[in-house]
């Protein structure tokens, strides 16, 4: 039987009453520039000794549940393929891949599997052809594509700065697993299963004892070790409040302290930026994080959101804005996962493999530092980013992972700092709840606005 994905757990939940948690500054005039396309590069000139890098900001949003040739594959100079793949579903037949176009939310198709033993599937032992091995026959959403002019504020990011064509999930699983990644560089759990706080505990720091991961260190841990200041900004469900030490709650904020840091120019030197990928937001097509049933477009706006508020902040010419995905989502993409070096051990019951990276996933730097370029050098993933942070300021390795981790800062040329891109206009709806999970009350979503260019 497959494992039920977290909108699957809440259906239960609410059926049943009852569910479980499972184990888990400067200031400049800027001009602004528009791109007309990136050239390809696999790497800058080499890393200036850490101490002289020109950079002492980081910011990493981390989206949700997209793979690169689901979003990005249409991208020239990179390895992508959209039009013209077949994937053959559970009944043998072959299925074309498909553009999407304007269906923002895919409401009318499953949220695609993507646990482990389904990823597994998916990539079959590195043929990348298991992409409906999971689905329902006839539900070919996970072999869909947007293209160029469906994500605008996307596709100008991606030809404007600095986008990585190999870069991939640190895990071949879900959400929690990845931004454990993210955070420490390893895992103590394989799955995603439901917030704490969304069972009637205390939000959004929930008792300790109701907390699933026992993980001890972070990257906020080295920062605060050396004295650097870091910040953790969130909407509803922080990965902080996940961790049964509580010891990262004090440096958590609600996302609006983000927006009023940037204008101010006293963002951290370190920072993480999550969307929302609340329980309740996700299950009914609200989440402003791309993960399925959210529109694409709200979550192309939030983007947009961050992007402007950091190219208008004090600390712009000095910060690297890192914009990835935590995992594909169950999205198809053709290039295999690679082995890595991994020292994550759970335990006998704990079957996962960690020394396999995940599918492929969109990941954009977005920096003075950053040309428009699509970087083919790799792999880089989620730990990459922790390796330009601990570059930068000289912080020990916190596992095998991130200390073999490609640094990120690898892509960036630091010889001269160029203006911030201008985005085109861009739509900016209302999110809407999919039909099926709307309350009876619900009524039309209000006409959606545009951003002007």
């Amino acid at each position: 039987m497959e494992p039920l994905n977290r909108r699957e757990l809440f259906v239960g939940a609410t059926a049943a009453g009852v569910l479980g948690v499972a184990g888990c500054s400067s200031s400049s005039t800027k001009a602004t520039v528009t791109s007309t396309g990136p050239a390809t590069s696999t790497g800058a000139a080499a890393l200036p000794a850490a101490k002289d890098a020109p950079f002492d900001t980081v910011v990493v949003l981390m989206m949700e549940n997209r793979s690169f040739d689901h979003l990005l594959g249409w991208l020239p100079g990179a390895d992508g393929k959209q039009a013209g793949l077949k994937f053959r579903d559970t009944t043998g037949a072959p299925n074309p891949t498909w553009a999407i176009g304007k269906d923002a939310q895919g409401c009318a198709y499953k949220d695609p599997s993507h646990d482990f033993a389904s990823v597994l599937k998916q990539i079959n032992g590195g043929k990348m052809d298991g992409f409906l091995s999971t689905a329902p026959v006839g539900d070919h959403f996970p072999i869909s594509y947007y293209g160029e002019d469906d994500l605008p504020v996307m596709a100008s990011l991606a030809k404007g700065y600095t986008t990585f064509s190999n870069y991939h999930a640190s895990f071949a699983g879900p959400t929690w697993p990845n931004r454990f990644y993210q955070h420490c560089a390893t895992t103590d759990m394989n799955l995603t299963s439901i917030f704490p706080g969304d069972l009637g505990h205390p939000a959004p720091f929930p008792p300790l004892d109701k907390r699933p991961s026992k993980l001890k260190l972070a990257i906020w841990d080295r920062l605060a070790a050396a004295g650097v200041s870091h910040k953790y900004y969130f909407h509803t469900e922080p990965m902080t409040g996940l961790f049964a030490s509580g010891r990262y709650d004090k440096i958590s904020f609600p996302y609006a302290d983000f927006l009023k840091d940037a204008k101010a120019g006293t963002l951290p030197h370190v920072s993480f930026v999550d969307p929302d990928y609340g329980l309740i937001a996700e299950f009914q097509g609200t989440s402003n994080d791309m993960h399925p049933h959210g529109s694409v477009t709200v979550g192309e706006a939030f983007v947009a959101e961050v992007y402007k508020a950091i190219i208008a902040s004090p600390q712009w010419d000095r910060t690297v804005l890192v914009i990835n995905f935590d995992e594909h989502g169950g999205f198809y993409d053709h290039v295999a996962p690679p082995k890595v070096a991994d020292d994550t051990d759970n335990g006998p019951d704990d079957k996962a493999d960690y020394k396999i990276l995940g599918v492929r996933v969109p990941a954009i730097a977005v920096s003075p530092f950053a040309p428009a370029k699509v970087e083919t050098d790799g792999p880089y993933e989620h730990c990459s980013v922790l390796k330009m942070i601990e570059w930068r300021w000289g912080l020990e390795p916190m596992t095998l992972r991130d200390k073999n981790a490609k640094n990120l800062a690898d892509a960036l040329d630091f010889s001269r700092r160029r203006p911030p891109v201008k985005l085109p206009a861009y739509p900016n709806p209302t999110p809407a709840a999919c039909p099926s999970t709307a309350p009876s009350t619900t009524t039309a979503a209000p006409a959606a606005t545009t951003v002007p260019s």
